[in-house]
């Protein structure tokens, strides 16, 4: 079996993704996606962990760094239904319960003096 071809997109914000085959750079063109250059060094570049999967952006000159601890060059995240604005569970971060209000000073205050 023979691999597929790589192509490398801009998303015309600065970043670069390297995609596996011309099914997926075609997906990407018409969500905004353009064929590009290999990584200038002012860009940014998509990269997954192997172990747990997740994605960032790292600029390029950090690329040779995160390598070696399981990054490697990918795609970008999946996008969601742009027309029923659902979004895949695995792009949304999950959101914190925010901390409780700390107690006000001024109601004591009052209680002591």
């Amino acid at each position: 079996m023979t691999s597929k071809k790589t192509y490398w997109m801009a998303d015309g914000q600065g970043a670069v993704a390297l995609v596996e085959g011309a099914e997926e750079r075609d997906r990407l063109i018409p969500l905004g996606w353009a064929d590009s250059e290999p990584p200038a060094p002012d860009q940014q570049v998509w990269m997954r962990h192997a172990e747990h999967g997740g994605r960032a952006k790292f600029p390029l000159a950090s690329v040779e760094l995160w390598r070696p601890r399981g990054w490697s060059e990918c795609g970008p995240p999946p996008v969601g239904d742009p027309f029923t604005a659902e979004v895949p569970a695995d792009v949304v971060a999950p959101v914190s319960e925010p901390a409780p209000p700390a107690p006000s000073t001024k109601s004591r205050e009052k209680q002591d003096g």
